[in-house]
């Protein structure tokens, strides 16, 4: 449904630590942002020494990709699940009210796709996270199903005395915990199915200490060859 006299600008969503192409200060009136995400679920590697975990990823990454709009601006996603995905997903955005900031209005099954559009009325940097309900809430974010929009002022950032911030580059960081489960020997399991760990992993969940701390998905995710 089109909002009478609102363009439509569509933004590319790219993997951190990037932001995709915006303006830092809104040209004209308020649009409406189109966004496109696909939630997928992969294995991937979390450290130097090969530990495992079955991501769950909005567009395959941890954290998911940043949002940009401007205060007053609609955002409108669609968001998908990909075909090969074993569970339910949707979108919990702090960045909007109602409907559990979309997660009631959102759930998915693998191979659905849904609409979902809200106006972001206020600035700030806000997250977004996978909510299905229960124990899936705090599984399904430990496990990686996270990211964040970026709501900036109309006019753009300023400092405290009110002098525009412009910036030549921007990134996008990300902590996230892991808590990855240890057989009897001490050593870090590994699952062959997406759900395959999921009462091991509450287990290890409830002891409120992570095995893993890192930015933007594994360790080294920054550093080396992939420093900003």
């Amino acid at each position: 449904i089109n909002i009478p006299g609102l363009a439509r600008v569509k933004q590319k969503l790219v993997p951190p630590p990037f932001l995709p192409k915006h303006d830092q200060v809104a040209k004209g009136g308020p649009v409406v942002v189109e966004v496109e995400m696909t939630v997928e679920e992969k294995l991937i590697e979390i450290d130097d020494d090969g530990t495992t975990i079955w991501a769950f990823t909005y567009d395959g990454s941890v954290p998911g990709p940043l949002i940009i709009c401007h205060q007053g601006d609609y955002i409108e996603l669609t968001l998908k699940s990909h075909p090969d995905n074993m569970l339910e997903h949707n979108i919990d955005f702090h960045a909007s009210t109602g409907s559990l900031g979309g997660g009631g209005l959102t759930h998915i099954m693998p191979g659905e796709q849904v609409v979902l559009r809200f106006r972001a009325i206020k600035a700030g940097t806000f997250i977004y996270h996978c909510a299905p309900g229960g124990d899936m809430i705090p599984y399904h974010v430990v496990h990686g199903m996270n990211g964040a929009v970026m709501v900036l002022p109309r006019d753009g950032l300023k400092d405290p005395s009110g002098k525009p911030i412009i910036y030549d580059r921007a990134y996008y960081v990300g902590e996230q915990d892991y808590y990855i489960p240890r057989d009897s020997h001490g050593e870090y399991k590994s699952y062959k199915t997406a759900l395959g760990d999921y009462s091991d992993s509450l287990e290890v969940m409830r002891g409120l200490i992570p095995t893993h701390e890192v930015f933007n998905g594994k360790v080294g995710a920054l550093t080396g060859k992939n420093a900003m």
